[in-house]
């Protein structure tokens, strides 16, 4: 049986340097985190908050370039015909042909938001003006599911001919636009470019705001 002698641990603490330095490392560290956390000032984290201006909300509207405001579908159907003629002067009747044709499309109209002006009452922050030109057609998209041939009377001396078709869907696109003209189609566009801007404006201002579309003549 071994005698343990006394003041052994006392030798082997001091045998044993590397111990002592990394728990003497140990401690430093931690008591310097402690410090810094008890001692140190807490640092407030401030969210800088964007101010817009009348003039930022307007610029960002018109990087849009153009506003589409109004959809409407609409479908023609018609008889084509074409008869021969001699010289360009007299119609050879035995040489009639004719086809039945539907026509359906979408239109669309809005206002170029490039053209926009903006003005601010001096008296009146609030109150806020926007000048745009006269609503346009957009696009005028044909559908060509439902489009189509719906009965045809061919003729040997005078054949249909896809030329013939396409020179009357070009009168479709120009008639389906002479009629949106003719109507209210453009009341309605102007009547939605207003509400929508007056809907961004005060998302973005808050609805104190009050805002005057004006379109100009012609």
């Amino acid at each position: 049986m071994k005698t343990k002698k006394a003041g052994s641990g006392l030798v082997d603490f001091f045998t044993k340097p590397k111990a002592f330095l990394t728990g003497a490392v140990i401690g430093l560290v931690v008591a310097t985190i402690v410090v810094t956390r008890l001692f140190s000032p807490t640092k407030e984290v401030v969210h800088e908050v964007e101010t817009l201006s009348p003039s930022v909300v307007f610029e960002r509207v018109i990087a849009q370039n153009e506003l589409v405001c109004a959809s409407q579908n609409y479908a023609i159907v018609d008889k084509a015909t074409d008869t021969a003629r001699l010289f360009d002067l007299i119609d050879l009747p035995w040489t009639t042909n004719s086809f039945w044709y539907r026509y359906c499309g979408t239109i669309k109209a809005g206002v170029n938001l490039q053209t926009a002006e903006f003005s601010q009452d001096e008296n009146d922050a609030n109150k806020l003006t926007v000048t745009l030109d006269q609503p346009y057609v957009i696009s005028n998209t044909p559908d060509m599911g439902k489009s189509g041939v719906l009965e045809e009377h061919n003729n040997i001396l005078n054949p249909i001919e896809v030329k013939d078709v396409d020179a009357f869907q070009r009168q479709c696109v120009e008639r389906s636009e002479q009629e949106v003209t003719a109507g209210g189609f453009f009341d309605e566009t102007r009547e939605n470019a207003e509400a929508n801007l007056k809907s961004m404006f005060c998302a973005a201002l808050g609805d104190q705001v009050e805002l005057t579309v004006v379109f100009r003549e012609g």
